[in-house]
């Protein structure tokens, strides 16, 4: 018995000595977006990793998103594989395209990477099934930035924002704007980034609960009432119409509303108007008046990294996510001040770089806020076809802030729907 025991556990070690000889001088391949956000976070993960791993080199390629969706789509449906990534962050909203649509492409990590460290929604958008394919890295939390003192000239303080309602907050900015004559938010009506944080702030989405290709449009309650409240702002002319990325900076860097509803990320982009620093502050988001489990929390974006189960370095890679955005709070707490990271990564709110005041926001714990608000957001099913929804939905929106009945336009919304998607 004795020796069978030491000829096992040799053949352990010289399983463990060949392993470690395949990773020598490695290189990992990561595509990713955004060279002042997720390139920077991959390009110092690789750094640390490095450390300890000296004969693997990890080659960070800035890819924009689309062009990445579109690299994606185009390898696999050829199944031209050779030259896919070994490591490859995919937006939140378009993982269960690549994890049920390619069922092959990613790599389970469950028992690889402690998922248990991560939030529930973020977990949840990167499972199917029993299998869990992503690392969980930013956060979209999102969060009500408010021009204090335009607020303050209409009566009003901060404790107001406690406990927050859609109704409250909209006769709030009535009373605003009587009294500065400025609009409340700005409004894209292109872009449904208002309807995604309320739905998902209860638990809400335009597909079932259970099901990633059963769209509901035409009984989804929560969705009823974002489209009572996006025709109270409308009616009320509470909202200053914008177009595109640069407009809408515009909306609030030179002050033409008094609130923002947007996600964590929208930080850096206040900051660098200097001239207002002081006069905005962060609140909870309103949440949805007489809906079941409305909270004041939700999320706007968000993505996580992912593993090319086609890789030839697929179990390194998958390693070296585990080791750093899987685990390392060094690395977190660095790229805190590095790139503005909001972690999804739970208990990580004592970390020293989220402890600082934010003088821009009135000395606000404004990172430390964003994580605890983090852990409050529900989970949802996104669906395979999130954006494809989103363009019949935005078709009945505009429908029924004309004048039209609700559910006759919700109704054809969900009969398109079922005729394209499902």
């Amino acid at each position: 018995m004795k020796i069978k025991q030491i000829a096992l556990a040799l053949m352990g070690v010289a399983a463990l000595g060949a392993a470690s000889a395949s990773y020598a001088a490695t290189e990992l391949k990561i595509w990713c977006w955004d060279d002042h956000f997720n390139v920077p976070a991959a390009r110092l993960a690789g750094e640390r990793f490095a450390q300890k791993h000296p004969d693997v080199t990890v080659k960070v390629e800035s890819i924009a998103q689309d062009n990445t969706i579109q690299k994606l789509n185009a390898a696999l449906g050829a199944n031209n594989l050779r030259g896919l990534p070994d490591i490859v962050l995919i937006e939140d909203y378009r993982s269960k395209n690549f994890a049920i649509g390619y069922p092959d492409f990613l790599k389970d990590l469950k028992g690889i990477v402690d998922h248990s460290k991560f939030v529930d929604y973020k977990v949840a958008a990167s499972s199917v099934g029993d299998k869990t394919y992503g690392v969980p890295f930013d956060s979209g939390v999102t969060a009500l930035f408010i021009r204090m003192d335009l607020f303050e000239k209409a009566g009003y303080k901060l404790s107001d924002f406690n406990d927050l309602t859609w109704s409250k907050f909209i006769e709030m900015g009535k009373r605003v704007k009587a009294m500065t004559g400025t609009p409340l938010l700005p409004y894209d009506p292109s872009d449904l980034m208002e309807m995604r944080t309320m739905l998902q702030s209860a638990g809400a989405w335009y597909t079932d609960s259970q099901d990633v290709n059963k769209v509901t449009l035409k009984d989804n309650q929560v969705l009823k009432a974002g489209f009572e409240v996006y025709k109270k702002l409308n009616d009320e002319a509470l909202v200053l119409p914008y177009s595109g990325w640069n407009q809408f900076l515009s909306t609030f860097q030179s002050g033409k509303v008094a609130a923002v509803l947007s996600s964590c990320w929208l930080v850096p982009s206040f900051e660098s108007n200097t001239a207002d620093a002081g006069k905005w502050r962060v609140v909870n988001i309103p949440r949805l008046d007489n809906v079941p489990n409305a909270t004041n929390y939700s999320n706007q974006g968000g993505s996580q990294w992912y593993v090319n189960a086609h890789s030839a370095n697929a179990d390194l890679a998958a390693q070296f996510l585990a080791e750093t955005f899987g685990s390392d709070t060094e690395l977190i707490n660095e790229l805190v001040p590095k790139i503005g990271l909001i972690s999804t990564m739970k208990e990580v709110e004592n970390l020293p770089n989220y402890q600082k005041p934010n003088a821009y926001f009135g000395n606000q714990l404004v990172a430390k806020h964003f994580i605890e608000w983090n852990a409050q957001i529900p989970p949802v099913n996104y669906g395979m076809h999130t954006k494809a929804v989103e363009s019949i939905v935005q078709e009945a929106l505009q429908r029924y802030l004309a004048g039209e009945d609700m559910d006759t336009v919700l109704s054809d919304a969900q009969e398109m729907a079922q005729m394209q998607i499902m």
